[in-house]
């Protein structure tokens, strides 16, 4: 098993090149999608460039094996309503399936533990790519709640969120709206 530590400085390069190997294949599949080359790589860096920054709120911890960083997790607390959630985690691709990932979310609770947080969160989705993801959060004790995403088309062609894609339909075809009446005992509604 490897070797579970708090980010260090030194470990920037390996964090953000694990990130980027784990992170490919989802953004590569949704830039074939959408049919539009993405900077998610820049986006990428300065997002985990925000998160390997001191602060009292955050915490990082890398897995290490044969001085080879194999994978992190951010996790955010929030201490007003004493929980945490994790936030971007990666294992190496090669080292999937090992229990990588469920050590590092255990060490994320531990700490969570120790601040006396009363529970904590972790989001991932549905899809084939995040499969790992969910098994990890099981062993970890993690326990899948429902939800209901909603998302709203802001465009005016299609888009895609969350995996779906959602096409905006024309005023033409859009149902027309219902104009208040008068209500049952024939009483202007004060329209």
């Amino acid at each position: 098993m490897p070797t579970v530590r708090p980010y260090a400085r030194n470990d920037w390069e390996a964090v953000l090149a694990l990130c980027l190997l784990a992170f490919a294949p989802a953004c590569e599949s949704l830039e074939g999608r959408k049919g539009v080359a993405l900077d998610w790589k820049e986006a990428m860096g300065r997002y985990l460039r925000s998160l390997t920054r001191p602060s009292r709120k955050r915490s990082f911890l890398v897995a290490e094996m044969n001085e080879s960083v194999v994978g992190f997790v951010h996790w955010d607390v929030d201490p007003e309503t004493r929980s945490g959630s994790i936030g971007v985690s990666a294992v190496h691709p090669g080292r999937q399936g090992q229990g990588i990932g469920s050590l590092l979310y255990r060490r994320a609770l531990d700490a969570m533990r120790e601040q006396r947080l009363e529970c904590a969160t972790a989001e991932t989705s549905t899809d084939a790519s995040h499969a790992a993801a969910r098994r990890a959060y099981e062993k970890a004790g993690f326990v899948a709640r429902p939800a209901v995403h909603y998302v709203v088309n802001l465009g005016d062609s299609s888009c895609e969120c969350f995996g779906e894609t959602m096409t905006v339909r024309d005023e033409a075809r859009r149902p027309p709206r219902r104009r208040r009446g008068p209500d049952r005992t024939g009483a202007d509604r004060g329209r």
